[in-house]
């Protein structure tokens, strides 16, 4: 029993929809037969014969009553030519055509004041179109189908402005809701980028302060020899060179560190660059690093500058800097740097790391 129920009310869902796309179709073709001034004929392809169907399959589907006064509108119009062409027969019958069916039509009863006082040789004309009429129960129905079609259309206009209010609204909340998550994600790496420099100067302070001890221990140890000699030997004599020799095993530290910071990861993409604008500190360069710059936040990448030597290597990082900062201020660049042999300068883009080359190196 319950299969039965269900497959009735389907077949009834499948019937119905099937009857609404015929009634879409009839409106659609009803529009065309105007367009096309088919609005009685020929038979069996006009306006007027799909306005009837339309009303037989739906008589309370209002949706057809615009478009029956505008076939009205149309023939009324064609009424108006005949009448300047003082063909008032012809006139009178497109004016009896729409008495018949949209006797609310805008401008009709204008066109048949007008037909009426230049048409006094053939009075018999208003008569019988009196008699072609409609009744006054059609009067009377035609109204009533006006007043419903201009309430439906009133509140399906209603709808559409609250449906448009409310995807109006909805796309506000999500935009807002779209800039509040980027702020979010934006704040976010700010703090991760500035704990990770935080810790980076840490670090390097703590292999700073240790090298430093460390030069100190040894600095002390080097001393006391020199101490015993005192009384043979000035004092000051022998005691002058170390801290000439503290400062040069941690410049000898610093330099090995830089020596050892090199970067082993495969590049991602590599830019040339000019040498020309190098060599002439072109400012101009600008320009051309702007997809490098780009590139570089898309991907949170590092860098490694080849020049020629480091001269061009500490001109071009700047250059780099300054278009990253344009982009965005709180990017911080990890650069190094890596020789060429020939005039041939170009940029490399490498996975982003946490700490420099130097610390790596440290480490």
């Amino acid at each position: 029993m319950k299969r039965l129920i269900t497959v009735t009310a389907l077949l009834l869902a499948m019937n119905s929809q099937a009857a609404t796309q015929n009634l879409d179709q009839l409106l659609s073709s009803i529009k065309a037969d105007i367009a096309a001034q088919r609005l009685s004929s020929p038979a069996g392809n006009n306006a007027l014969e799909r306005i009837d169907a339309f009303r037989e399959q739906a008589p309370y589907d209002f949706r057809v009553v615009p478009l029956a006064y505008q076939w009205g509108e149309a023939y009324v119009a064609l009424a108006n030519k005949a009448i300047a062409a003082k063909e008032y027969d012809k006139a009178q019958g497109y004016l009896d055509k729409v008495w018949l069916v949209a006797a609310l039509t805008p401008g009709l009863e204008e066109s048949q004041d007008k037909l009426d006082k230049l048409y006094k040789g053939a009075p018999n004309v208003v008569a019988r179109a009196e008699e072609k009429g409609p009744s006054k129960e059609e009067l009377a129905r035609q109204k009533q189908l006006a007043e419903a079609a201009e309430k439906e259309k009133a509140k399906v206009e209603a709808e559409r402005k609250r449906k448009a209010e409310e995807e109006k609204r909805q796309a506000a909340a999500d935009k807002k809701k779209a800039e509040q998550e980027r702020l979010r994600r934006q704040e976010e790496e700010r703090q991760r980028r500035a704990e990770a420099e935080k810790a980076e100067k840490a670090a390097a302070a703590k292999r700073l302060a240790d090298a430093e001890k460390a030069n100190t221990a040894k600095s002390k140890a080097d001393a006391k020899p020199a101490a015993k000699a005192a009384p043979v030997v000035a004092v000051a004599k022998p005691v002058a060179p170390k801290p000439v020799v503290k400062a040069s095993a941690g410049s000898n530290e610093v330099s090995e560190l830089w020596s050892e910071a090199k970067e082993d990861t495969a590049p991602m993409a590599s830019y040339p660059v000019s040498a020309e604008q190098i060599a002439s500190r072109d400012r101009d360069i600008a320009d051309s690093l702007q997809p490098v710059c780009k590139a570089i936040l898309d991907n949170d990448a590092s860098v490694v500058v080849h020049t020629q030597d480091k001269a061009d290597y500490r001109w071009l990082t700047v250059r780099l800097t300054l278009c990253l900062r344009r982009l965005d201020k709180s990017f911080r660049l990890r650069h190094s740097y890596q020789a060429v042999a020939d005039n041939a300068p170009f940029v490399t883009l490498h996975p982003t790391r946490e700490v420099s080359l130097v610390r790596q190196a440290g480490d």
